[in-house]
């Protein structure tokens, strides 16, 4: 009788712990980097020229992104942009057509498993920079990819494109930017450690099965009683 009741009473202690429980998903460590790439890449300083079209007028610069580590979904700066006019120039910096196309690589660094990989995005940045830059981004192709690091799967989506002031000769000023939605789940093996539902229900089989043995005692001993 007493081990039944020492049964229950456990379960009866379990069950508050249990019931409010939820399975808490572990946090996914990565790091990400955009930068530009193209025929006119500057591989010391990473950077791309687009050149207008009316040559000498002015220029865009393409540099690379933060560099930006993430816990499992977030949003990051994959490119600046910084725009170029030559003070002797009385006409703006056109930018016009497919001469003004360009493309993105985003790297992604999964902490977990060590692993790498890139996905490249197109756009075309169109516009004119007089005193002030006027550009809007149309992205070529598609603008969401996916990645598999590890043992994650990374969804990149290019974001919208903010004009910036462009930088000016002291420093001040700032980049237009380009950003980049990342979000990761799990697609590992499922983790063995039974959820708290299990748990639950296996709990609350216990003192049925605590009572039935308990009942099955007492019946031996009363017979053992009857035959003595």
């Amino acid at each position: 009788m007493k081990r039944m009741f020492l049964v229950l009473g456990s379960a009866v202690a379990v069950l508050p712990w249990l019931i409010p429980a939820k399975v808490q998903a572990d946090m996914i460590q990565w790091t990400a980097s955009g930068s530009p790439i193209g025929p006119n890449l500057n591989p010391s300083s990473g950077t791309v020229n687009i050149q207008s079209q009316n040559f000498g007028a002015g220029a865009i610069v393409l540099l690379p992104g933060t560099t930006q580590s993430g816990t499992n979904s977030a949003s990051v700066v994959a490119l600046r942009v910084d725009y170029g006019v030559n003070p002797d120039s009385n006409e703006a910096a056109i930018f016009r057509g497919p001469s003004d196309d360009y493309s993105l690589r985003i790297t992604l660094h999964d902490d977990a498993s060590g692993t790498f990989g890139s996905l490249i995005f197109r756009g075309n940045l169109s516009g004119e920079y007089a005193s002030v830059p006027a550009f809007w981004n149309t992205y070529l192709g598609s603008t969401t990819q996916t990645l598999k690091l590890g043992q994650n799967l990374y969804t990149v989506t290019m974001g919208s494109y903010i004009n910036g002031t462009g930088i000016n000769f002291d420093g001040s000023g700032t980049y237009g930017t380009i950003s980049a939605n990342i979000s990761v789940q799990p697609i590992g093996p499922v983790s063995p450690t039974p959820e708290p539902s299990t748990l639950l229900l296996a709990c609350l089989a216990l003192p049925p099965l605590g009572l039935a043995r308990w009942f099955r005692r007492h019946r031996r001993r009363e017979a053992v009683g009857s035959h003595a």
